[in-house]
């Protein structure tokens, strides 16, 4: 229902819940005097099971940007989090920047650390909760209601209650932007003593990174787009056409692979009537299922919208793809659509848990809705046009500064960019990175076979990013372990993948 691409690192979490460590910091003279306001600190990701010590402090600036700080009529008081290089640390730390938009970026450095432990090991690794988010003045928005708003949209409701959270917000939500996040970024390079520094983003941290890159192009070493977003996209105008793309060519490859094809016949066909049995974006049958969080037994009503919702997750990370074929072929042979609504409602309560609301619609309201494209196609898929059908409620009442006039214009310096994407990607597909690489003057796309929504930490990609930062150069770059990149297995029970 949002536009949120919103870091689906379920095989970042993975591996980092295999192989998490604690790390402490042994800091350097340098390192130590840089650092000295900082308190050690604990960060955590799911539910406490991950977690990595680090160096935490706080960066004040006006909410106004209009303003100095001392004159400021609020003063935020941003988050943030260092985890100092392993060894000698040189002067070019890695900033990284989380997507979203309203996803908070010390949430997932404890992945992350794990995800870039070869780049870690010479840079510190620098992790600013965007404002808006986690520590930074977060605009949090839960929905009242007993199952979930993204499940069962009621516009009227949702918009209610956005209303409601933005009247006990301690904000002007005119001033919490990309362009409001990329000088913040630059503060805290200055306060922290760096000269440049090098970005890594995903997703809707792609358009931070090329925001930053277009306003401090002489800051920047080199910059890792992981998922990448064009800066002329209207985030989430495509998330449906996206979609069905990538859903598509998984039921494609589903047919070309013996045992899928055999355990799953006529899945186009499957899918077909899945879609047309329910076409109504809120009616549909009463399910119950057992709600995630509350242990309780729900009823929901099971329509388009959950169906949309399910899928979508679920296509964000190939290990969860895989499941795919055996969903749809379950709901549509068998009238029983209990386990996708499951599905649909535990990734829903993970997107409300991840991503600050009143973050995303600010963001949303000011830089994407004005260039809303009106075009048919997108109601013509899976998922419609919801994004723009809540923009078009929300926005008009929302309190939007104007964006810079070059804004949608793309970065086009000479800054080396290494852009990534997902061949299943249902979100930022390769075709955006695609489009970057040929409006930008020194940059390498690479795209990872069978694989979705945020690549970087296939340990392949990994290595390939390290080298990249090493040599801050596109030239020369080992990328032959790419070949060996391909799809999961597909599951074609509920006893795991095929061997």
């Amino acid at each position: 229902m949002l536009n949120l691409s919103p870091f689906h690192w379920r095989h970042v979490m993975f591996g980092a819940l295999l192989g998490a460590l604690l790390f402490a910091p042994t800091l350097g003279a340098q390192a130590a005097e840089r650092y000295d306001a900082l308190t050690p600190c604990e960060l955590s990701a799911l539910q406490g099971r991950v977690t990595t010590e680090a160096l935490c402090g706080t960066l004040s600036v006006p909410e106004n940007p209009n303003q100095t700080l001392d004159q400021a009529d609020r003063v935020l008081d941003l988050a943030y989090a260092v985890l100092p290089a392993r060894g000698t640390a040189l002067e070019d730390p890695v900033f990284f920047l989380a997507g979203g938009p309203g996803q908070a970026a010390r949430d997932v450095a404890p992945m992350m650390r794990r995800a870039l432990r070869d780049i870690h090991r010479n840079r510190d690794l620098i992790f600013l909760d965007q404002r808006g988010t986690g520590g930074s003045n977060a605009l949090n928005c839960v929905f009242d209601q007993a199952t979930d708003g993204w499940l069962e949209p009621d516009p009227e409701a949702a918009i209610e209650q956005i209303d409601a959270c933005r009247d006990e917000w301690d904000a002007d939500v005119r001033f919490y932007t990309s362009t409001d996040a990329a000088r913040d970024i630059d503060q805290l390079r200055e306060h922290l003593g760096f000269e440049q520094i090098n970005l890594i983003g995903g997703s809707y941290g792609t358009r931070m990174a090329q925001v930053y890159m277009k306003q401090y192009p002489d800051r920047v070493r080199s910059a890792i787009l992981d998922g990448v977003v064009p800066m002329r996209l209207a985030l989430g105008a495509e998330h449906g056409p996206s979609l069905d793309r990538a859903l598509e060519k998984l039921i494609a490859a589903c047919s070309e692979d013996a045992a899928c094809q055999q355990a799953f016949p006529d899945l186009s066909d499957a899918f077909v009537e899945l879609k047309n049995e329910y076409d109504s974006w809120t009616d549909g049958p009463r399910i119950q299922i057992t709600h995630p969080r509350l242990g309780e037994a729900i009823d929901i009503t099971f329509s388009r919208a959950v169906l949309a919702t399910a899928l979508r997750f679920l296509a964000y990370d190939p290990s969860t793809q895989m499941l795919l074929p055996y969903l749809i072929h379950e709901a549509a042979t068998t009238g029983n659509p209990q386990r996708i609504a499951a599905q649909a409602l535990m990734l829903s309560e993970q997107m409300e848990d991840a991503l600050a609301l009143g973050l995303n619609f600010a963001v949303g309201c000011a830089e994407d809705w004005p260039q809303w494209p009106e075009t048919q196609e997108a109601q013509q898929t899976l998922l419609a046009d919801s994004i723009g059908d809540l923009y078009a409620a929300l926005c008009p009442d929302w309190p939007s500064t104007e964006v810079p006039a070059d804004f949608n214009e793309p970065y086009s310096g000479d800054v080396p960019v290494l852009l990534l994407s997902g061949e299943l990607d249902p979100v930022t597909p390769p075709g955006y990175g695609d489009e970057v690489d040929a409006l930008t003057e020194n940059s390498l796309h690479l795209v990872a076979n069978g694989r979705g929504h945020i690549v970087i930490s296939i340990p392949c990609i990994a290595r390939i990013a390290a080298n990249f930062i090493d040599q801050a150069s596109v030239a020369d770059l080992d990328t032959s372990c790419m070949d060996t990149l391909g799809p999961e297995p597909f599951f074609t029970d509920l006893l795991g993948p095929t061997p």
